[in-house]
């Protein structure tokens, strides 16, 4: 639907570079955040948008204890490895090599085409990323079974759970979100509370951006 929706607007859209241009729409950017090892009819969560981003964070489903990576679809007439090095220069300061390719005989010289961030993941973290790669199946299919039984110990009760698992969709089983039927914000708190007395931690969410300080002033 949000494609369609593109589409038919993109008379609104001037590109202002080659990447834009080989899009020929506004680009769609999805905050993947924890989705790691989802997929929407058969399709990855990160091959659904035109970019997408992931969070490595340490309580995330998939860590690397801190950082994240981005992803995009393919764009017909872009090389792909053009996209990647936009991406290297974005993330490290602009710097044009890495400090591996400044360890090759005769290429220490770089330069720092533009003044852009420093957000680079580490290559410790991304050790640990391999490593929970190799294993991640395993805790995708562990978080089933868990929700599986979550599932079977609330079904009675007044309570509305999030859908993990459809034909049309599979779910990284990150959080197993539960709405309380009926009960306002007031009785929540006191189930919280109740839980975290009984060992069990529970949090709230996610608060919508437009009710955070920082996006309503």
């Amino acid at each position: 639907r949000l494609r369609s929706i593109v589409k038919e607007k993109k008379s609104l859209f001037t590109p202002a570079n080659d990447i834009q241009k080989a899009l020929a729409h506004i680009p769609i950017v999805a905050d993947c955040a924890h989705s790691f090892g989802a997929s929407y009819k058969g399709i990855p969560t990160g091959n659904v948008a035109d970019f997408s981003s992931f969070s490595f964070h340490a309580v995330k489903n998939f860590t690397t204890a801190e950082g994240g990576c981005a992803t995009w679809r393919h764009i017909d007439g872009i090389d792909d490895e053009v996209i990647y090095k936009q991406f290297q220069l974005l993330s490290l300061h602009g710097q044009d090599k890495d400090a591996l390719a400044k360890t090759k005989a005769g290429a220490w010289e770089y330069d720092i085409k533009g003044t852009y961030y420093k957000c680079n993941m580490t290559d410790i973290m991304a050790a640990i990323g391999l490593a929970q790669f190799e294993r991640y199946p395993k805790l995708l299919a562990r978080r089933k079974e868990i929700i599986a039984a979550y599932d079977a110990g609330l079904k009675d009760l007044p309570v509305t759970v999030l859908s993990h698992y459809t034909d049309d969709h599979q779910s990284s089983g990150h959080l197993y979100l539960v709405r309380l039927d009926g009960r306002d914000a007031e009785y929540r708190n006191k189930v919280i509370e109740a839980m975290a007395e009984a060992g069990i931690a529970t949090n709230v969410h996610y608060k919508p951006i437009p009710m955070h300080t920082a996006y309503k002033n």
